[in-house]
């Protein structure tokens, strides 16, 4: 190019003139069939000065025709292309910047003179074109005024044009054709002239638009393919057409070169890389890999390697420090509470010592002074007897209410008192005291026989001498209270811990005084205890009936009675009498179910999910968090559950007294466990189960089968826990199969249900036997009660008197006793189906199929419309506990998912090692080219990433299902649970993508950017990560992970087939439309200058629009929100009978 414009400044300086530039024209049929070689002299002159601007040396009208061409062309792309032109002036100076490189412009005055700009295309012809540019390559351009069926001139062969006729004037209609056939040349080399055309356009930046070589062997003009007519006898000529990628691969710069002008390409050199259609080379990326000259493009891998340990190195240390902060922490307070219970044990041992040094010395004092008086009364012997000396006053010492013992009253304890007065002044306390020691009584006092020959007598013990020393003794070992009131210690761990543990040894030391037994188990004491405590609940029922809402099958009948507070019921039954359904009834689990009768919560109706907060249901099955150990279990039902003025000290001294008293202190920092992860034993799981209801200290406590699976000692210790609530005011029932007689023994209370759900019996365990033993059923020696009654109620054990007894009259009897009316179905036996009539039973027989598949479907649907209008009811709260609101319950549920998340890091590395692995598949495997922007790539993309985030999201609600439906019963913010499970796993949502892209991105190494990559990539893991939620919650497992599959797979299918009709509704609805378009969006948005074309073909095709990319993302994440919400709202209609 230098040479040849020294050449033309040459001539000009020497003739000083533009009569210069005309050039012999040569005819079209006299030119060669190969490319004519230039006449032009050799290099002239050295200029020492540099070439003045190539453009300068062109006439100004010539330069302004030309621009006037390109502005047309950028015109009509941007009127017909409007939806892949984003910004038109950007467009057209990576496109058609004349000024950027214009040495083409003067070489194509050196070959055709000034006038090559009367070749040059027109508005019209502009328009002709890229109307017609679907159709123009085969079989080129239809037919018109220069090129058709009867004129076809060497102007109309591709690569070719012709002048402009004089006459045609600047006005012309734009939609009419010039006339153009004259003096046909080849194009010049940076223009391209379409075949049925006679003008020329210039070539895109981009583009590589030489002379054409004709090749013998295919007969085309090569680099571009097209060949010329066999009548023409006309030579290759320019460059012919400008297409997509597919259509004109030879006008596209080649991959491994870079092209500055339309007429020249270099070579890329090392350390860079050039791809297809590059007007400069780049430079290679610091961790890529570069070959020598000509690379194509560069290897990324190394990057996405990096990227990847990156990642994997940032999670190990968030996993690993997490883990380790927990076990730090956990060491932590293990080492307070063991240091609190410590010290708690020595100070508490070393007041009992001096407390027994006081006794003894008390008791010494006493022997002193009796044997004194003796000596006094002996030395009196022989004068007359007077009257007996009585022995000094006694004054009664009255402990501080902190102190261990139980305070005493002033008023001397008389010889001749009744005991249980004596018990009830011995015990008698404040109701701020019983507040502070709800529990200061031993197991084996609650549940054995008094000891007997007690060491120390009460006279021994609480009979104080006025010597000064014992009462010293005495105030030495007082506990001053107000050091240890929560409401004035400081709320830290170890002070919470001291306090709690300060309480649970003083509680312990005194109950190892035997002496107590006698008080504990007295019926003073227990009147005593029932007058203070928790908010009672009594239940009462009168003539309760449960029916099935659906079938109308009765499962209960005309059960009437109560439950008191302050007493543990037993309700035995045989299978299928409805225990547990009579319980579920009483706590309002009755959804799908009608009721008859009446239900009294303290002899006035109302509804029990009035009091949910101070109610605790122990279900059958043990439903707990198998990734938290069993202390974390159990402080998240009490951080929940307790009412929020409760201080930090006393909630510790509630779970800390429930942990010890169900003997589950040396298995507190242990996990639950799972079915694929084991923990604790069954027998330890069913005590965790049980112990996250006390800890809430309910008023009313329901029980299903909370001993089943355990050994004896485990069911005592649950059971001693019980009655230990039962002392404190709680109302009590537990559902029970067949216990031993000793653990049957420790029921106050005793309910037996016969099949059909009929009462046999209600009341105290103490009377059971002598009223079946009054019905001729008496319990033979060596054989359980219980499991007699059983036998009883099942039929197997006879009458002892009456063989003809039928045991179905058992309820019509205690019905009768108790004074209650007779149900109709009890006074008149039930018809004998034997004895119906023969027409009546083949029409029960002849019931069609039709009819059976009617009512089940009625069924069904009358149970579905009950569980939906009891979504909506709502109950007020009479309870009068306070517990925590939304903001704290979502705090409390985020700590303890993500700390269920950190403790699963196997799940997490799987999850992400499959999507690696799919990343790798592919970014090897895609069909990823230039001529479809990489739409098939991202196809792929997308269902890969969908199908295994989806199958991945599903573990967040489905793992956690039964137990949010206990939490939910119990009385947990559904929308915090949500929320906080949604929180933590955008963890996930966010480490996703950048595991994905690590490979896929770098094996495939695609014109867009990464960070575009990425942000469409996360709002698609958004999306469908709220779709799984829904499917999470509706489906079972099994069903849930098919339709992850289904989901994905139709969803993508959808967009990349037929697009006709309601089809293309449908897809425009589908996530993976949006998804696809803003990937396509963003990578076309690199495709500029010569990949003008394809950029706009391919977005044609697809219906696109390039202005549409952040509206796609924003689309993708305005459908997660919106699958959240319905979510949201399965997770509150859905199941709601079980969420009762």
């Amino acid at each position: 190019m230098g040479l040849r414009l020294r050449i033309l400044l040459g001539f000009i300086l020497v003739l000083g003139s533009s009569s210069f530039f005309m050039f012999k024209q040569v005819n079209a049929q006299d030119v060669p069939r190969s490319p004519p070689k230039s006449s032009l002299p050799p290099q002239v002159g050295i200029f020492n000065d540099p070439p003045p601007d190539p453009t300068s040396l062109l006439p100004k009208s010539v330069m302004d025709k030309l621009t006037k061409s390109v502005d047309d062309i950028t015109t009509q792309v941007a009127n017909n292309y409007s939806f892949c032109i984003k910004n038109a002036q950007a467009d057209r100076e990576n496109t058609f910047d004349i000024n950027r490189n214009p040495g083409f412009l003067t070489n194509c005055a050196l070959q055709l003179g000034v006038s090559f700009i009367d070749r040059v295309c027109k508005k019209s012809e502009i328009v002709f074109y890229f109307q017609q540019i679907r159709t123009i390559k085969f079989p080129g351009a239809p037919p018109n005024s220069n090129c058709n069926h009867e004129s076809w001139t060497a102007a109309c062969e591709p690569g070719w044009s012709g002048v402009l006729d004089a006459n045609v004037s600047d006005s012309a209609p734009v939609d009419v054709i010039p006339m153009r056939v004259a003096d046909p040349q080849p194009c010049c080399p940076g223009f391209f002239c379409p075949r049925g055309l006679t003008c020329m356009m210039p070539c895109p930046l981009g583009a590589y638009c030489p002379m054409a070589t004709f090749n013998e062997t295919t007969a085309s003009c090569e680099p571009y393919g097209y060949q010329l007519s066999p009548k023409s006898n006309v030579s290759c000529g320019s460059a012919d057409l400008w297409l997509t990628f597919g259509d004109s691969e030879g006008m596209y710069c080649e991959a491994g070169s870079f092209c500055p002008s339309t007429t020249n390409k270099t070579t890329c050199s090392s350390d860079h890389y050039c791809r297809a259609g590059s007007t400069s080379q780049s430079k290679c990326s610091l961790l890529s890999q570069c070959g020598g000259e000509g690379t194509e493009s560069q290897n990324l891998k190394v990057s996405g390697i990096l990227l990847l340990v990156i990642i994997f190195v940032f999670l190990l240390v968030v996993y690993n420090c997490s883990e380790q902060l927990l076990h730090i922490r956990q060491r932590r307070k293990n080492r307070d509470r063991e240091i609190a219970a410590r010290e708690a044990r020595d100070r508490l041992t070393s007041r009992v010592t001096a407390a027994e040094r006081w006794r003894l010395a008390a008791v010494k004092a006493l022997k002193t002074r009796t044997m004194s008086w003796k000596r006094t009364w002996s030395t009196r012997e022989g004068s007359e007897p007077g009257p007996i000396a009585e022995p000094p006053t006694k004054a009664h010492h009255k402990p501080t209410k902190s102190s261990p013992f139980p305070q005493l009253q002033v008023t001397p304890i008389k010889g001749d008192q009744d005991s249980e007065e004596q018990d009830f002044y011995l015990l008698k306390r404040s109701k701020t005291d019983m507040v502070h020691y709800p529990t200061a009584w031993s197991d084996d006092q609650i549940t054995a026989e008094p000891p007997a020959n007690a060491s120390v007598t009460q006279g021994d013990l609480y009979d104080i001498a006025v010597d000064e020393e014992a009462a010293n003794a005495v105030q030495d070992y007082e506990v001053k209270s107000e050091s240890t009131k929560p409401s004035q210690m400081r709320h830290t761990r170890t002070q919470a811990y001291k306090y709690a543990y300060g309480q649970i040894e003083m509680e312990r030391q005194s109950l190892e005084m035997k002496d107590l037994g006698d008080v504990v188990g007295s019926h003073g004491f227990r009147n005593m205890m029932e007058g203070s405590g928790r908010f009672r609940i009594e239940l009462s029922f009168l003539d309760l009936s449960l029916f099935l809402k659906g079938s109308g099958k009765r499962i209960l009948s005309h059960v009437s009675g109560k439950f008191s507070p302050c007493r543990v019921t037993a309700v035995m039954g045989p299978s299928g009498a409805g225990k547990t359904t009579f319980l579920n009834a009483l706590a309002g689990k009755y959804t799908g179910s009608r009721i008859e009768g009446h239900v009294l919560i303290n002899g006035q109706p109302g509804s029990i999910q009035s009091y949910k907060k101070i109610i605790g249901f122990v279900p059958q099955d043990d439903i707990v968090h198998g990734s938290l150990t069993v202390e974390e279990n159990l402080w998240f039902s009490a951080k929940y559950r307790l009412p929020m003025g409760l201080a930090k000290p006393d909630r510790v001294l509630i779970v800390e007294r429930i942990i010890n008293t169900l003997g589950l202190s040396h298995i507190r920092d242990s996990l639950v466990g799972t079915v694929e992860k084991r923990g604790i034993s069954g027998g330890q799981r069913k005590r965790v189960n049980v112990a996250m209801e006390l800890v809430i200290e309910p008023s009313l406590l329901i029980l299903d089968e909370p001993t089943s699976g355990l050994d004896s000692t485990s069911s005592r210790l649950v059971l001693q826990a019980l009655r230990r609530e039962a002392l404190w005011g709680v109302n009590v029932a537990v559902v029970l199969h067949q216990p031993s007689y000793g653990l049957f023994r420790m029921f106050d209370d005793v309910m037996f249900l016969a099949k059909g759900g009929w009462t046999v019996y209600l009341g105290p365990v103490d009377e059971v036997e002598s009223y079946f033993a009054a019905l001729g059923f008496k319990v033979p020696d060596r054989i359980n009660p219980p499991d007699y009654f059983m036998d009883v109620l099942e039929g197997v054990e006879k009458h002892q008197t009456d063989e003809d007894f039928d045991i179905t009259t058992l309820p019509t009897m205690w019905m009768c006793q108790k004074g209650y009316r007779i149900p109709p179905e009890l006074e008149s036996p039930p018809p004998n189906p034997l004895h119906a009539t023969r027409s009546g039973r083949i029409a029960a027989l002849r019931k069609t199929f039709s009819q059976d598949v009617f009512d089940d479907f009625r069924a069904h649907l009358l149970m579905a419309w009950d569980s939906f209008a009891t979504s909506f009811s709502r109950v007020k709260d009479l309870s009068g506990r306070r517990t925590p609101g939304f903001f704290r319950q979502y705090r409390l549920i985020v700590r303890r998912v993500a700390k269920q998340r950190f403790r699963e890091p196997r799940l997490f590395a799987q999850d992400n090692i499959i999507l690696l692995l799919a990343g790798i598949c592919m970014g090897v495997t895609a069909d990823w080219t230039d001529s479809n922007l990489g739409a098939k790539g991202y196809t792929y993309t997308i269902i890969a990433i969908s199908l295994l985030v989806m199958i991945a999201s599903l573990r967040t609600f489905q793992m956690d299902k039964i137990n949010f439906w206990r939490e939910s019963a119990s009385g947990i913010n559904r929308l915090s649970f949500f929320l906080a499970k949604d929180t933590v796993d955008h963890f996930s949502t966010v480490i996703r993508p950048l595991v994905y892209l690590s490979m896929f991105y770098f094996f495939n190494d695609p014109r867009s950017s990464f960070a575009a990559n990425y942000v469409i990539t996360l709002g698609l893991v958004y999306c469908v990560t709220g779709i799984s939620y829904i499917l999470a919650i509706l489906m079972n497992p099994a069903p849930a992970q098919l339709s992850s599959v289904f989901v994905p797979v139709v969803a993508t299918l959808v967009v990349i087939g037929s697009r006709s009709g309601i089809m293309s509704k449908i897809a425009n609805l589908s996530f993976a439309e949006w998804a696809l378009e803003a990937f396509v969006i963003t990578n076309a948005e690199r495709y500029t200058g010569v990949w003008l074309i394809t950029r706009c073909g391919v977005m044609a095709n697809k219906g696109y629009r390039i202005g549409d990319k952040y509206y796609c993302v924003a689309v993708l994440f305005i459908y997660g929100v919106a699958a959240r919400i319905v979510a949201l709202a399965c997770l509150f209609l859905c199941n709601r009978n079980r969420q009762k």
